[in-house]
């Protein structure tokens, strides 16, 4: 009986101990946090999500482009039938070159958050918070570090000002390049590149919707 004992005292000890690294894996594996003037966020994002395609019943080969993709193909320095989604385009060249102003909404002036507000309420129909900081923690984002993995209608978001967290936001389009409303140009594009935005990337976030 005695030894029956210890044989079921050291099964519990094992189940306990068990139990404990498990519950230490647990909390070790939360993907983004932020506390003070420190941000984690792992490097690879969920994939894209791919809207469901209509059925087909016939298919007529692509010619001629429109003056928009033409227009953004030059831009980006990319391919014209990479300009795919143009909804999101025309958008955007509705307000490009509008002046940046602190605190804006409209034509006559806005921020780079307020910017992201209209672009994804009308391109994709969310609503989001007011502060790039703000957007950057919201839940309607999937955070991750790499630029490697970006893809259109991802936001970037930049640390700008000294002793924000976060301060500036804009949208990856293609090859290396953002939409955004920056304090100099106002609605421009931007080159994840160039030696100022290298320096002052933080992070993207990848919309929980569909794109198109």
């Amino acid at each position: 009986m005695i030894t029956s004992n210890r044989n079921i005292n050291y099964g519990m000890l094992l189940v306990c101990s068990a139990f404990s690294i498990l519950l230490q894996y647990c909390s070790s594996s939360r993907k983004t946090t932020g506390n003070g003037n420190t941000i984690i966020v792992t490097n690879t994002p969920p994939p894209v999500q791919q809207p469901t395609a209509a059925p087909v019943t016939a298919v007529t080969p692509i010619t001629k482009y429109s003056p928009l993709q033409v227009k953004y193909a030059q831009y980006l320095h990319i391919a014209p039938e990479k300009i795919t989604n143009t909804g999101l385009y025309a958008f955007i060249d509705e307000w490009l070159y509008t002046p940046y102003k602190w605190g804006g909404t409209n034509k006559r002036g806005i921020d780079c958050s307020a910017f992201m507000q209209e672009i994804l309420k009308q391109v994709y129909g969310i609503t989001i918070p007011r502060t790039s900081v703000d957007q950057f923690f919201h839940d309607y984002i999937d955070r991750f570090g790499s630029t490697e993995f970006l893809a259109e209608g991802d936001l970037v978001f930049f640390r700008t000002m000294k002793g924000k967290l976060i301060s500036h936001v804009g949208m990856y389009l293609n090859n290396r390049m953002f939409i955004n409303a920056s304090s100099s140009k106002g609605v421009s594009l931007g080159n994840l590149d160039d030696p100022y935005w290298k320096s002052k990337y933080v992070a993207a976030g990848r919309l929980k919707i569909n794109r198109h």
